[in-house]
């Protein structure tokens, strides 16, 4: 039995805002990635700053770091639980459902791959693909499982934290495919990262399933999409998961204005707790901004600004390796060097400058009725294209009263 992808027109629009605006989190959380030559201190950021860069390191540690990927895990969760409820509602076998997504997931990885040697070391898409085959078997198992998983996941979750906040003490000052001399010399440092990556990514990306299953359970209730009938549950979500994200990033943050260098906090334990709290409470600010943003779609989601923002969501895929094709012509020393002439303030303008052009890309994209152009490639290559009669009975049902 074939399962086609959704039409467009029939997208809930909840979902799709938020993985818009965490494309600018996630472009913004990145600039760490393509900055080299001073020492990092908490959260990979340069230890010797401006004010203005400074400023900008304050304002993303404590809305994009550790926020921006457990939002966009959550919503590629929420999307595996979409496809597991359409597979259920289609009489489709748990086994078809699961060779289904791997072959989905094979794809996703393939295009990973070439995205993490190619162009980008931080690549997400290779842990995604992996973990998310983890989180489309267990959706097969019900929702306890999920709920499960993700209760355990959050320690290796937390994990990650307490590395972001103690890498100062190892002395690093950026990766070193972000130095590279040459083209080819990136090509090889990155392939190499992208291999050891996608060999122990079961075991060091095991806390992306916190967030994912925890997406996957969401869309069983479909959550975020009938965001009025549970409203109830989404309002104090949103109030209080931004909040706590809030809160519990001020502490690392204020290392890192007060004590970049290390001087008086330079405990490990210590800044490891702090860590931990700085990534934990990234996914409860996550799970806030989720709720916050099927909210604002229902009330404000036909205003342009957010209907440019959905377009977006719809082709995350797409939007995120564009940004990191720009960051590639722009900050390696073969190119223009801006990694390392550049802060966080000029780094920062120049990936949120990429994200809205993507923005306007995207909204004029979705006014031609087709897909981002990797999304077009996934779906075509994972077999997930709709029959040609059902997608124009489809497009007819969307063109049809609603």
């Amino acid at each position: 039995m074939s399962v086609g992808s959704v039409p467009l027109a029939q997208r809930a629009a909840g979902p799709d805002l938020a993985r818009g605006a965490a494309l600018l989190g996630i472009a913004l959380a990145n600039t760490v990635g393509w900055l080299h030559g001073d020492r990092w201190t908490v959260l990979l950021k340069q230890t010797h700053a401006s004010a203005a860069d400074r400023a900008v390191d304050v304002l993303v540690a404590l809305l994009a770091d550790n926020r921006g990927f457990p939002l966009f895990a959550l919503l590629f969760g929420y999307g595996i639980g979409i496809m597991h409820r359409r597979s259920l509602a289609a009489g489709e076998r748990p086994g078809r459902f699961a060779l289904r997504m791997l072959r989905r997931f094979t794809v996703l990885g393939a295009i990973g791959m070439l995205h993490a040697v190619l162009l980008f070391s931080g690549d997400i898409l290779v842990s995604y693909a992996v973990i998310g085959t983890a989180c489309a078997l267990l959706a097969t198992r019900g929702r306890l499982a999920l709920l499960l998983a993700a209760m355990v996941c959050l320690a290796p979750l937390g994990l990650w934290g307490w590395v972001d906040a103690t890498i100062a003490l190892g002395g690093g000052d950026g990766y070193a495919s972000a130095a590279a001399g040459s083209w080819g010399e990136g090509v090889t440092l990155r392939a190499h990262e992208a291999l050891r990556s996608l060999a122990f990514a079961p075991v060091e990306q095991i806390g992306l399933l916190a967030p994912m299953a925890l997406g996957a359970a969401a869309a069983s209730l479909r959550m975020l999409e009938l965001p009025r009938e549970n409203a109830d549950l989404l309002r104090p979500l949103a109030r209080w998961g931004v909040l706590v994200g809030l809160v519990g990033a001020v502490p690392l943050t204020a290392v890192l204005v007060l004590d970049p260098g290390q001087e008086v906090l330079g405990d490990e334990v210590v800044l490891g707790i702090l860590g931990v709290l700085h990534q934990v409470s990234g996914l409860a600010g996550a799970v806030g901004a989720a709720a916050l943003c099927a909210l604002l779609a229902d009330r404000w989601g036909r205003s342009r600004a957010l209907t440019a923002l959905t377009a977006l969501g719809a082709t995350a895929l797409s939007a995120y390796v564009a940004q990191s094709l720009v960051a590639s012509l722009l900050f390696p020393p073969y190119m223009l060097d801006l990694g390392a002439r550049l802060g966080s303030a000029g780094a920062s303008a120049i990936m949120a400058l990429t994200w809205l052009v993507t923005l306007l890309a995207a909204a004029a994209w979705r006014r031609t009725g087709r897909r981002g152009p990797l999304e077009a490639v996934l779906r075509r290559l994972a077999g997930s294209a709709a029959p040609a009669g059902a997608r124009r009975s489809a497009d007819a049902r969307s063109l049809g009263p609603r």
